[in-house]
């Protein structure tokens, strides 16, 4: 639990009984809180991604740098999902415009930016031979993730969408560096040290210690390297509680995992509506046009290794002409886009993946729909309106099939 001064007076037992009062104030103020509960509502954040089969020791490792941008995450149902402070989406927006804007300032960016891939780049090479796992091969993964991450988050919609009004031939040059080079090397990379090398290390230290993998990747960072040094198990009573659902708040830079009566709230505020019933939607446009067509709903699992989710990504079929439904598209993607009629994402802004390819391919697409793929069922034909940014189911596929 974590705890913190109370910035509310106390009063207690007023009168004769003043070393009472004075001890059960201060009892109160070791027991509050440090969070405050009224503050984690809907109206304050913003969607940002939606991930399945992640569990609590990836998020733990990519986590770190987002305390400081005030993230919230939820996990329940094997679904994670992440939510920005508005008002902290408006200043990176500005940070983003201030980098990509000047010459200087993005020349700077750029280049650590390519130092850092490189390493990354470097750094796969060497933690795919171990057979072992040590402390340090966990602190050094550690650093390596938090260094990239410091200019990747920089290709998010919350620092690139204020990029896209008032452009000129630098900020429009900036931006296709941003999106068209950098983010297309150093996404995967991303992908593959929080998936292939983070869970080899959680094979290797399971084995090491006779305990299951699938236990480890709902370790914290700390219990992993608890693990690694004693060989002490974490307690099973909070892994199956964090298997069953996880909630971290992040403020001023620090994080907190709610449990308890706080999760169950927190949770139950932020509870999704049901969506079965639901025809419409809208989002962000990002490549204008209109298409009828029949849905094709992909939502790959990103909790496996790197390797296996290109080989899903690569197996699924995409019939010629149908409309693209998915969570978020990467570079593994591209053979299904290419034969594509349109695209629709649930995350994304104007720099995404998925906004950059449906211009170069010359199709419709609209991101930041936020729940497309809750309403929209693999075969519906739908109705892609992105010139007004609607999305219309106008016929339900006659057999269901689940997402893929």
């Amino acid at each position: 639990m974590v705890f913190a001064v109370v910035t509310e007076p106390i009063l207690i037992f007023q009168g004769k009984s003043s070393l009472v009062s004075m001890f059960l104030i201060g009892y109160m103020l070791m027991i509050m809180p440090m969070y405050q509960l009224e503050k984690i509502t809907p109206k304050d954040y913003i969607r940002a991604f939606n991930f399945k089969g992640l569990g609590y020791l990836l998020i733990d490792f990519s986590a770190q740098h987002y305390f400081d941008r005030g993230f919230l995450w939820m996990y329940e149902n094997d679904l994670l999902r992440s939510y920005i402070p508005r008002s902290i989406a408006a200043e990176t927006m500005k940070i983003g415009r201030a980098i990509f804007s000047q010459e200087e300032n993005f020349v700077r960016f750029e280049k650590g930016f390519r130092e850092v891939i490189a390493e990354s780049e470097s750094y796969l090479k060497t933690s795919r031979q171990k057979t072992v796992v040590t402390i340090n091969d966990v602190c050094d993964l550690k650093a390596i993730v938090q260094k990239l991450y410091y200019y990747f988050e920089k290709t998010e919609f919350f620092f690139t969408d204020g990029c896209f009004e008032n452009t000129d031939a630098l900020l429009e040059k900036n931006m296709l560096v941003l999106g068209d080079d950098l983010k297309m090397k150093s996404r995967p990379l991303l992908v593959e040290l929080l998936t292939t090398c983070l869970y080899h290390y959680a094979d290797l230290a399971a084995a090491q210690h006779g305990t299951n993998v699938e236990d480890v990747k709902f370790y914290s960072i700390k219990q992993l390297i608890r693990l690694l040094e004693q060989g002490t198990l974490a307690p099973d009573t909070i892994i199956r509680a964090r298997q069953h659902s996880y909630l971290i708040y992040s403020e001023n830079g620090r994080g907190y995992e709610l449990d308890g009566i706080d999760k169950k709230l927190v949770l139950g505020r932020f509870a999704e509506p049901d969506y079965s019933n639901m025809t419409e939607c809208g989002g962000t446009i990002a490549n204008r046009g209109k298409v009828t067509a029949r849905a094709r709903v992909i939502l790959p699992e990103y909790g496996k290794s790197y390797e296996d989710f290109v080989k899903s990504v690569h197996l699924m079929e995409m019939p010629q002409g149908t409309i693209l439904v998915t969570e978020t598209t990467s570079p593994e993607f591209v053979p299904l886009m290419k034969k594509a009629g349109g695209i629709i994402a649930n995350q994304g802004g104007l720099n995404s993946h998925a906004a950059i390819m449906s211009r170069e391919l010359g199709v419709p697409c609209l991101v930041a729909t936020h729940h497309a793929t809750d309403i929209i069922r693999d075969g519906d034909l739908i109705e892609l309106d992105a010139t007004n940014g609607k999305i219309t189911v106008l016929k339900r596929a006659a057999k269901y099939t689940s997402h893929l």
